[in-house]
């Protein structure tokens, strides 16, 4: 904010210095109504945060004990700011009470209070604003809901912008109930917070770590999977699912976590069906932005290969040919069939908070063309996939 009003002063006081002599040309009027405008917006989102701050500790410490009527007397703003800054601090200030009902205090409209208004009594005749003469209010019958008042008065001091509050009775001495003031150069600056979900300094600190412990360079997922595979209409028995159980690595390539790569091995048991073995490398893009989000989901399309083993009598299934009698033999004498074939992978996975993952992925196996029991799902000519997948991921 100082550089901008150094800035802004650069060039307004050569300018005033010599008015008469060289006025503004238009470049330098578009130079000022831009730093003007700067400033402007960061004055407001100061004064949103101070709001943000006195709202919240009015929910961990409300002023009133019972939802209370309270009439928004007065706005102030620094000079030269005007009725529009003001109407935006009202309208963000009405948004915090109505989100945080635990302040107990219930915005109250009430045209007479900040309207002028003339009180005649034996001492004179007095005109001021209703909050400034409660008497006439009470005269005029207006204090029907409320009988407190809210006063917010911003002031630039130096480089800081303060917030001085106090709440009055609407009586006649006005006595002060409750006055707080906060500085932007002692309260705690922006707490990524929203106006519906108020925090402290230390809730946001642990939320931002929290963020930040989950954008390490490597994690360790654990990822539950299920294979089905397609079968061909001509086939005698179709192949059951695999489930799969696996864990490894998995690196950022970017700090933005727009490229990630992971390597992972896994194992698959049915009950005197099979025993299978895994080992999978892949490749994953962000789609969903340029970098990953520390509060919404991710979705990557990702690429991969495996190596995959099956021992058991569903290995029987990705055989490239019939059983013959020596399949027979193998399975009488005891000896395990087996089966070992390569898969490339087509994916997508959502991600959220690089926590928990959800993902579906098509598999192509190159060496199950001549299989007589694996069908495709989709065959694209160049490529075909035999069997496609839903995964699980968690990631520590």
């Amino acid at each position: 904010m100082r550089p901008a009003l150094l800035s802004l002063l650069l060039v307004v006081l050569p300018a005033a210095a010599g008015a008469e002599e060289s006025p503004l040309s238009d470049a330098q009027k578009a130079q000022m109504e831009a730093l003007r405008g700067e400033i402007a917006a960061q004055i407001q989102l100061q004064a949103y945060d101070l709001l943000d701050e006195l709202v919240f500790g009015w929910t961990e410490q409300p002023v009133f004990a019972l939802e209370t009527p309270v009439v928004l007397a007065d706005v102030s703003v620094p000079v030269g700011f005007g009725s529009g800054m003001r109407a935006l601090i009202e309208n963000h200030f009405a948004s915090l009470i109505v989100n945080n009902p635990g302040t107990h205090v219930a915005l109250t409209h009430c045209p007479q209070c900040t309207a002028v208004v003339v009180h005649s009594g034996a001492k004179g005749t007095i005109v001021s604003r209703g909050v400034d003469e409660p008497e006439a209010l009470s005269a005029a019958g207006t204090l029907a809901g409320s009988r407190h008042a809210l006063f917010l008065d911003f002031e630039a001091e130096g480089a800081a912008l303060v917030l001085r509050a106090r709440i009055t009775n609407l009586e006649p001495a006005l006595p002060i109930i409750y006055a707080k003031t906060l500085s932007t150069s002692t309260s705690a600056p922006a707490l990524l917070r929203s106006g519906d979900r108020l925090k402290s300094a230390s809730e946001a600190h642990r939320e931002y770590a929290d963020a930040l412990r989950g954008r390490g360079l490597y994690q360790v997922p654990l990822t539950i999977a299920v294979r089905t595979y397609a079968s061909k209409s001509s086939a005698p028995v179709r192949v059951t699912p695999f489930p799969w159980l696996q864990a490894g690595v998995e690196g950022s390539l970017t700090q933005a976590r727009s490229w990630m790569g992971s390597f992972t091995v896994g194992v698959s048991w049915a009950p005197e069906l099979h025993v299978g073995w895994l080992a999978q490398g892949r490749l994953s893009r962000l789609i969903s932005g340029s970098e990953s989000s520390l509060t919404g989901p991710d979705l990557y399309a990702f690429v991969g290969a495996s190596v995959i083993s099956i021992h058991g009598n569903n290995a029987l299934t990705f055989q490239d040919e019939i059983p013959d009698l020596d399949a027979i033999l193998q399975q009488i004498t005891g000896r395990q069939p087996e089966a070992t074939f390569g898969a490339l992978q087509l994916g997508l996975e959502l991600r959220l908070k690089n926590r928990i993952g959800a993902g579906f992925f098509l598999e192509s196996l190159p060496s199950m063309g001549d299989a007589p029991a694996i069908g495709h799902y989709l065959d694209l000519g160049v490529i075909s996939f035999h069997s496609m997948g839903v995964e699980v991921s968690f990631c520590f």
